[in-house]
């Protein structure tokens, strides 16, 4: 019986292990959890790419429009990236960053952003064709030869009939690609069943992603305030006024020492009302920020509860499945077991029954 249950447990393994097949022939197993660990290194480095390129924009020119749009750059960029890649499914996640990545790659080549950050275009087209070719590298890894032409072809067409027009990446959605680009590299994942454990270490990846961009986010929406507010023309204004008046004082002061203290009072005054002016429009540029970073905080929370939700109640249906299928197909293997036993048990017994009768015949003829 351990003999028979052993080889019926070997069986049933056999016929249960799935293999994908590639172009080339060759079989290929690859789970949603190892796509998920790569696409998860992948963003820490397209994060560090885009920040460090446009942090180099930034530094190396001295023009603020320029300055402006590298900050923007990577204020959007990042979230967005963030977004595609943590999606419900590893692979789509991997192939909406693959069309995102080549569709800044044409927006700074030829598209509508190719002189917007002037003698430094270069830096951001060198950044976008590093993170280019590591996709590719990645996408070549999910397929035994390697060849993932046919794929990358639909991805650059995509990408071509859905262009980026501005600095805010205003995207079509991505999700019809990923049945037909599957279909065509034959890329299989090999599935596995899903825990809680698994579920919350993804949520777990994602959440810590979004906790280390959120202080990035608001630093550089600070940063787009204060250039904002310096290139503002009624505070340009009001600093204009306050050198002006502190010439006149120079002037008063060198005149006469009576005059002084008359000019110093209104000179006072005239500083704390352009000083109260200056703080009121900082003040509210900054409760305008704080409103929009508390509504984004609650958009992020929300859809990150609905996802746990949504994760928790496919993983409890996964498991549910998965414990009937296995039960059902352990009563029927034990059955089998059992059956073949019992009808090998009666053949045995007849069979010694025979021996003994004849022996007993010929004991009685001796």
């Amino acid at each position: 019986m351990f003999l028979l249950l052993l080889v019926s447990q070997v069986t049933f393994a056999q016929k249960n292990k799935k293999t994908a097949v590639g172009p080339g022939g060759g079989s290929i197993e690859i789970s949603p959890l190892e796509l998920r660990a790569t696409t998860n290194d992948f963003f820490y480095k397209f994060e560090r790419t885009i920040t460090e390129a446009a942090d180099s924009i930034i530094k190396l020119s001295s023009i603020p429009s320029i300055d402006k749009e590298a900050l923007i750059w990577k204020m959007n960029a990042i979230p967005i990236a963030n977004v595609a890649i943590y999606n419900n499914d590893a692979f789509l996640g991997y192939i909406d960053v693959s069309v995102f990545t080549y569709q800044m790659k044409m927006y700074f080549e030829t598209g509508a952003g190719k002189n917007l950050f002037g003698d430094h275009q270069k830096i951001a087209i060198k950044a976008v064709n590093s993170l280019w070719e590591d996709l590719l590298n990645i996408g070549r890894n999910l397929v035994p030869d390697n060849d993932i032409s046919e794929g990358t072809e639909i991805v650059i067409d995509f990408a071509k009939q859905h262009p980026i027009t501005s600095s805010y990446f205003v995207r079509q959605s991505t999700i019809p690609l990923m049945t037909k680009i599957q279909n065509v590299e034959k890329v299989t994942l090999k599935k596995i069943a899903s825990d809680m454990s698994q579920n919350l270490n993804e949520m777990r990846t994602q959440i810590g992603s979004y906790v280390d961009m959120m202080p990035k986010q608001v630093r550089w929406e600070t940063e787009l305030l204060l250039n904002n507010a310096l290139n503002n023309p009624d505070l340009t204004g009001r600093i204009d006024s306050l050198a002006r008046l502190t010439e006149r004082m120079v002037i008063v002061m060198e005149s006469s020492p009576a005059f002084i203290e008359k000019q110093r009072m209104e000179s006072f005054d005239d500083i704390s009302g352009e000083r109260v002016a200056v703080l009121q429009a900082i003040s509210q540029e900054r409760a305008i920020v704080l409103e929009e970073i508390k509504k984004e905080r609650e958009i992020v929370l929300e859809e990150l509860n609905k996802q746990l939700t949504f994760q928790r109640q496919a993983t409890f249906q996964d498991l549910t499945a998965l414990s009937n299928q296995s039960m059902e197909l352990a009563f029927d293997k034990m059955e089998n077991i059992i059956d073949k036993l019992y009808w090998r048990t009666v053949y045995l017994i007849a069979i010694l029954l025979a021996i003994l009768f004849i022996g007993f015949i010929i004991y009685k003829k001796i």
